[in-house]
């Protein structure tokens, strides 16, 4: 009886978050992807890739990490439209900005802020994240990393720099209609993800003690818990969905935000299969250099969650 009265203590939390955080999850997923939708279609994204052709400037990093923002891939699936960037003759300073800002400046990392910290760490996160990831594409040009791109531009062919292509806006209410349709598809294209990340996120949640966390956090000094996150993260492979739930579960666990957001920032900036990936397009100066750039832009961007929570 005890034994019965015990195992059902440790799986109602469990239960509990797959349904009451698994559905938060899936709304909120379903109304920022029928948002972003809708903006493809409002703005035309190929006057902004024109624009980007051979550039180097502040102006082109920008521009191509807010589009890294609005086309929120997981670090492997960005390798593809960097690809089609570099082939298409984008310029090395706006390729390597996207490159970084399209994992790193995580969809996931600012949900997770906004349900648990508020909406002003959530936007210091998004807007830091932009500066480090432009500063980041004008720092490489700058030091000539150019020079270890290995694929190069092909006049014939084309690229998406924007991922793939969105309808014309054609009124509010059918272009409103084509945006719930993609994000209800896009929705189906992530549940395998979405519900890994929620059975791992349940089973930390009723799983693993607050105690045990807390203990783990004090054996170590708040600069070595930065630095042992950001490293931590780099071979792992977290996609900004399955971040989601993981770190809900932490933070609810009591695991501070700070270092939770470097850790997340890391695993989703980078992973051992991007690194493959990118052995494709760079060679080993280059590749050292983006996981150097992302590990750095997870401890800026925690200790800044940090400051401001």
């Amino acid at each position: 009886m005890f034994g019965t009265t015990t195992l059902m203590q440790g799986i109602r939390p469990f239960f509990e978050f797959l349904l009451m955080d698994g559905a938060l999850l899936v709304g909120l997923f379903l109304l920022i992807t029928w948002a972003v939708v809708m903006l493809q279609q409002r703005v035309s994204f190929q006057a902004a890739q024109g624009s980007l052709m051979g550039s180097s400037s502040w102006r082109s990093a920008f521009v191509a990490s807010i589009g890294g923002v609005l086309t929120p891939f997981c670090s492997c699936s960005t390798i593809p439209v960097l690809s089609g960037m570099l082939r298409a003759g984008v310029g090395f300073v706006p390729s390597f900005a996207f490159l970084v800002a399209s994992p790193v400046v995580s969809e996931g990392v600012f949900i997770l802020l906004l349900l648990t910290v508020g909406i002003i760490p959530a936007v210091v996160f998004v807007f830091l994240g932009l500066v480090l990831t432009s500063a980041a594409g004008v720092t490489a040009g700058s030091f000539g990393l150019a020079r270890y791109v290995t694929l190069k531009p092909t006049p014939q062919s084309s690229a998406a720099f924007l991922g793939q292509a969105a309808a014309k806006w054609q009124g509010w209410k059918p272009s409103s209609r084509f945006a719930w349709l993609a994000a209800k598809q896009e929705l189906r294209t992530v549940a395998p993800y979405l519900l890994v990340g929620l059975l791992i996120g349940g089973l930390i949640y009723g799983a693993v003690p607050q105690q045990a966390l807390v203990s783990l956090l004090d054996q170590l000094p708040v600069g070595w818990l930065y630095l042992a996150c950001a490293l931590l993260g780099v071979p792992l492979y977290i996609s900004p969905i399955t971040a989601l739930p993981i770190g809900l579960a932490l933070i609810e666990k009591g695991f501070p935000v700070g270092p939770l957001v470097t850790f997340l920032v890391s695993a989703i900036g980078t992973s051992l299969p991007e690194v493959m990936l990118l052995f494709r397009l760079f060679k080993l100066p280059l590749v050292i250099a983006h996981t150097l750039t992302v590990i750095t832009c997870a401890l800026v961007l925690g200790l800044a969650v940090a400051f401001v929570v």
